[in-house]
C-alpha cells in the first residue's frame, strides 16, 4: 500500500504580521498555523530551517514554543520570528521564495495567508528602503511568501503610493476611451517590435494607439510629429491614469512593464492579474532558446484570466515550443515573424565583434554590490580574452539592458570596449560576429547576416538557476553557429569564423526557427490584430 506523502506546512495569519527594519536586519513576526499534512505527527519547530532557492538555511527563524498550542486535526498555533541580514541578502536573487526545510526535507512552501489557501491576492508588507534597495515580503499568485530585494523606484515611497491611488481614482474619467497602450522594456526603450508596429499603426490611421516612453532618450529625438502626438511620457500622471483605464496592451514585454516592473502596490498588481484584459505579446526576441517550462519564465505562459492573450512567434517550431511548454493553443499564436525584423539591417563593411551574454536575474543584486565578482562579468572577461590580439580593437561589449547600469564606471580591462548607452539595434548594424551564451540577440544578429558563436561553458549551472527541468531549445544539432564549451574552443572558433560568410548549414538551421524574411511581419501582425478586434 502506497504511503501518504508527509508535507510540513506553515501558514501565516496575515492580520498579525508585523515587519520592521532594525539596523541591517529585516524582521517579520506574527502568528502562524503549523501542521504535518498527511500525518498526526506534531510539527516540531526545532527541525525547521528556512531556505531560499539555491541557498540553504538562508533566513533565521525562531518560534515562541517548540510545538505550539495544539489545535484540532494535528495543527498548532504558534508565534514565529524571521530575521534577514540585509548584507547577506544583497547578493540574493531579486525574488526569493521562502521554503521550509523540515528535518532535511526541503522545498516546502510557507503560505502568506492561511485564509487565501492556494490563491494569492497581491498583498505585500511595508516597503523598506536602504542604500538604494527596496525590500519587502509579498504574496504571489499561489499564496506563497516571497522576499523581494531590488533597486528602489519612485513608487516605493509614501508619495509614490499616493500618486498611484490618485491615478486609480482619476482613471475613471478615461474609461469610455478605447485606449491601446504600447511600450517596450521598462517603458524606457524605442527600438524593438513595439515601436516598429506602433509607427505602422499610426501610418494606417489608428489614432487611439499610444506609446509610453521616456521622451528624453535619443531614439525619439527628432521623431516625425505624426508619431510624437501619441507618445505618453513615462511616469507622468497621464501614464498612470491610462494604465488603469486601459484594457488593451500590445508590447514586447509582459504587462508588468507597463508601469513599473515588480511594483509593490496592490492596485497595480490587481490590474495586472485581473480579468478582462486583452494582451498581445510581440516578443523582445525570438524565444526559442531557454525552455518555457522554466520557473523564471512563467510570465510568458498562457494567461488564464485574460479576456484575450496572443503571442507573436516566428515559425512552426517556435509555435510548438509555446504549445508544448507554455500552455498556449495554436489559435492564440500569431505565426507572423517579429515586427522589428522589418527594419533590421547591417551596414556595408560591418566588422565588429559584439559580446553580449544574456541577463542573469539571480546575479542582479550581486552585480550591484560588486560587478567584478559576478559570474556575468567573469564570463564576459573570458569571452574577451579569447579574442585574438589582432582583433581586440574590433570588440564591442554590450551588456544586457537589465545589467548595463551595473557596469557604469568600469574603465580598466574590458571597460574600454563597453557600450552602455548605445542602442543594441545600432550596434548590430556593424556586427560581423556575435559571441553570446544563450541570448535571443543571436537571432537578431544572424538575421542581419552576422555569424554567431554560442559559449555554453556555464550552461548547466545557469539552467539550474532557471529551475528544475529547464533546458535550452538549441543544441549542437540545431544551433546556427559554433558551440564552444571553454575558452580554448572559443578562441579557435573566433579565428575560423570572423570575416567569413554564414555557412549553408547554419542558414538552413536558422530558417527552421525564423521562417519570415520578406519585411512584411508588421503587416501580418496587423491583420491578426484586426481579426481579434484589438484595433
Amino acid at each position: 500500500m502506497k504511503q501518504a506523502k508527509l508535507i510540513p506546512s506553515m501558514g501565516i495569519i496575515p492580520s498579525s504580521l508585523d515587519t520592521r527594519l532594525e539596523g541591517d536586519t529585516i524582521i517579520a513576526e506574527g502568528l502562524c498555523i503549523t501542521k504535518i499534512r498527511g500525518s498526526r505527527e506534531r510539527f516540531d519547530t526545532d527541525k525547521v530551517k528556512i531556505d531560499i532557492p539555491v541557498q540553504e538555511n538562508a533566513i533565521d527563524i525562531s518560534f515562541k514554543s517548540r510545538y505550539g498550542r495544539k489545535l484540532p486535526g494535528g495543527a498548532a498555533l504558534n508565534r514565529f520570528k524571521l530575521e534577514i541580514d540585509i548584507k547577506k541578502a544583497e547578493d540574493w536573487d531579486i525574488q526569493n521564495k521562502l521554503l521550509i526545510n523540515y528535518d532535511g526535507r526541503g522545498e516546502n512552501r510557507i503560505s502568506y495567508s492561511i485564509f487565501d489557501r492556494k490563491r494569492g491576492r497581491n498583498h505585500n508588507s511595508r516597503i523598506f528602503i536602504k542604500d538604494g534597495l527596496a525590500m519587502y515580503f509579498r504574496q504571489n499568485v499561489n499564496n506563497s511568501i516571497f522576499f523581494t530585494i531590488r533597486d528602489a523606484n519612485q513608487y516605493d515611497t509614501e508619495e509614490g503610493q499616493a500618486r498611484i491611488e490618485r491615478a486609480y481614482k482619476n482613471s475613471k474619467q478615461h474609461r469610455d476611451k478605447d485606449i491601446v497602450l504600447m511600450y517596450e522594456k521598462n517603458c524606457a526603450r524605442y527600438e524593438e517590435s513595439a515601436s516598429v508596429l506602433y509607427e505602422k499603426l499610426i501610418d494606417e490611421g489608428f489614432d487611439n494607439v499610444y506609446y509610453i516612453v521616456d521622451t528624453g532618450i535619443p531614439a525619439v529625438q527628432g521623431m516625425d510629429e505624426r508619431y510624437r502626438q501619441n507618445l505618453i511620457e513615462k511616469d507622468s500622471d497621464r501614464h498612470l491614469e491610462y494604465f488603469f483605464a486601459c484594457d488593451k496592451f500590445i508590447s514586447t514585454e509582459t504587462i508588468d512593464h507597463a508601469l513599473q516592473l515588480r511594483i509593490a502596490n496592490k492596485r497595480v498588481q490587481d490590474k495586472i492579474t485581473g480579468k478582462g484584459l486583452s494582451y498581445v505579446f510581440l516578443q523582445h526576441g525570438v524565444m526559442y532558446m531557454v525552455s518555457l517550462n522554466s520557473a523564471l519564465r512563467v510570465g510568458f505562459r498562457q494567461k488564464k484570466g485574460y479576456k484575450l492573450h496572443r503571442t507573436v512567434v516566428s515559425s512552426e517550431a517556435e509555435a510548438q515550443h509555446f504549445m508544448d511548454l507554455a500552455g498556449m493553443k495554436r489559435g492564440n499564436l500569431y505565426i507572423t515573424g517579429l515586427a522589428k525584423f522589418d527594419k533590421s539591417y547591417r551596414n556595408e563593411g560591418a566588422d565588429k565583434i559584439v559580446i553580449m551574454p544574456t541577463w542573469r536575474r539571480w546575479e542582479t543584486n550581486q552585480a550591484k554590490h560588486d560587478i567584478r565578482q559576478s559570474g556575468y562579468y567573469k564570463m564576459i572577461e573570458r569571452m574577451y580574452n579569447a579574442v585574438p590580439g589582432e582583433l581586440k580593437d574590433k570588440v564591442v561589449i554590450l551588456p544586457h539592458p537589465l545589467m548595463a547600469e551595473r557596469f557604469e564606471g568600469e574603465k580598466d580591462g574590458i571597460g574600454g570596449h563597453l557600450r552602455l548607452t548605445d542602442s543594441y539595434d545600432v550596434t548590430l548594424r556593424d556586427c560581423d560576429l556575435l559571441i553570446t551564451d544563450y541570448s535571443s540577440i543571436a537571432y537578431d544578429a544572424f538575421y542581419r547576416g552576422a555569424n554567431t558563436i554560442f559559449c555554453w561553458e556555464e550552461k548547466d549551472e545557469c539552467m539550474r538557476h532557471y529551475g528544475e527541468e529547464t533546458h535550452l531549445m538549441l543544441n549542437e544539432d540545431n544551433a546556427f553557429g559554433r558551440v564552444c564549451m571553454n575558452e580554448a574552443e572559443l578562441r579557435t572558433a573566433i579565428s575560423e569564423t570572423y570575416g567569413r560568410a554564414q555557412s549553408e548549414k547554419d542558414r538552413e538551421r536558422y530558417d527552421k526557427i525564423v521562417e519570415f524574411s520578406d519585411g512584411r511581419n508588421s503587416e501580418r501582425i496587423i491583420e491578426c490584430l484586426k481579426r481579434d478586434k484589438m484595433i
